[in-house]
């Protein structure tokens, strides 16, 4: 995660009430932090080239507005009108312009390697969901949950990089023991 200070999740809630009671500082701090970009720390082509012909060409701009309305019916528009954390994506994929691959995408993959699935319950990117779904047709798969961890699991858990190391040196039979004996901590909550 580089030099990104984000929020951990157990503390969102005492976040939320100090933003909400007028100090947002812890807010401002993790946003802050993530401002200036490490070099070489995401790869932006290949980031663009995914979200360009697997994300973006499955909704139109009034698709999301109308997603949004039925959602958030008191919401304003131009709330709605924005795909949650990619605001600016249709813009970038006119200019990036890669082919439209969802078709292909929305095929359910086979393949008889072995996959690790590693995610965190908190992920909402590639939430655990879609590895539980993914891995019925990989039969020599493996999933993990890590409890409490959101997307980048694995730079946020020694669990996850232990499980990650395993599975790199024996991928038929990675080590995950580690993540059963894991368990959410409790959220921060100011007191009134």
């Amino acid at each position: 995660m580089g030099n990104r200070v984000a929020i951990p999740f157990k503390d969102v809630p005492a976040a939320i009430d100090e933003l909400a009671r007028g100090h947002p500082e812890r807010f401002a701090r993790a946003r802050a932090a993530g401002s200036q970009p490490v070099t070489g720390q995401t790869a932006h082509g290949l980031t663009n080239s995914v979200v360009c012909s697997e994300w973006t060409p499955d909704h139109t701009a009034s698709d999301v507005l109308d997603a949004g309305r039925r959602a958030f019916p008191h919401w304003p528009d131009p709330v709605l009108a924005q795909a949650p954390q990619l605001a600016f994506q249709d813009q970038v994929c006119r200019i990036w312009n890669v082919p439209d691959r969802t078709a292909r995408q929305r095929t359910a993959p086979t393949a008889s390697v072995p996959t690790l699935f590693l995610n965190g319950t908190f992920d909402m990117k590639t939430g655990p969901s879609w590895a539980e779904q993914t891995a019925r047709a990989l039969p020599r798969s493996t999933t993990v949950q890590i409890p409490g961890i959101g997307h980048w699991t694995v730079p946020q858990s020694p669990c996850a990089q232990k499980v990650l190391a395993s599975f790199l040196t024996r991928p038929t039979a990675p080590d995950t023991g580690c993540a059963a004996d894991l368990t959410w901590e409790p959220f921060t909550i100011t007191p009134k």
